[in-house]
């Protein structure tokens, strides 16, 4: 692991980053990995900004296998301030689709377009889990918050099991789709 120190945020390149984007830089003919890259680059920059705007500095960017994770001082947020974060990344996602079909992009709007979308879906490590936990807890305690969150997402994730199953029977699945459903599950439990 590389580390580096600016200001007071701790930037990690992680081995398994490195190994893992140039698996699939070489492996993607279509640079559809390229166009995801650079989507969810894009959609941290956005909780950069929101962070930044706060008054705020992260304490850490993290560069791991699963993509790029940033640390931020959510603790020190207002219930509002954190709201605001947590959706500025899919929110320049949103921004950037429009964007890209009027520039002729199409596929990297659609990128643009399934992060968005992915990123608040209502699963713990997502920004869409970290959305509806705020709200759940502002009317149940934290645990009964944690429970109702984990029987959304395992509705949602045998929904998602599902339609992806059925793809794959008819022929139209694809691996990602596999491997979107085993990191789903695998965040509940």
């Amino acid at each position: 692991m590389l580390e580096l120190r600016i200001g007071h945020t701790t930037i990690e390149l992680r081995f398994l980053f490195l190994a893992m984007l140039t698996l699939c830089l070489l492996l993607d003919e279509t640079g559809i990995a390229v166009m995801g890259l650079l989507a969810g680059t894009m959609h941290e920059c956005g909780h950069l900004i929101a962070v930044l705007l706060t008054g705020f500095s992260p304490k850490r960017i993290a560069f791991e296998m699963t993509g790029i994770r940033m640390e931020h001082p959510l603790s020190r947020l207002t219930n509002r301030k954190e709201a605001v974060v947590l959706l500025a990344g899919s929110m320049v996602n949103f921004i950037m689709l429009p964007v890209c079909f009027f520039m002729g992009w199409q596929a990297f709007g659609a990128a643009h377009l399934v992060l968005g979308v992915m990123n608040l879906m209502p699963f713990q490590g997502l920004d869409g889990g970290k959305l509806l936990s705020l709200l759940l807890t502002r009317f149940f305690s934290l645990y009964k918050s944690e429970k109702i969150l984990k029987i959304i997402q395992i509705v949602l994730n045998i929904f998602i099991s599902i339609i992806c199953i059925l793809l794959f029977y008819h022929g139209q699945g694809n691996p990602t789709m596999l491997v979107l459903c085993i990191y789903l599950w695998v965040s509940i439990f």
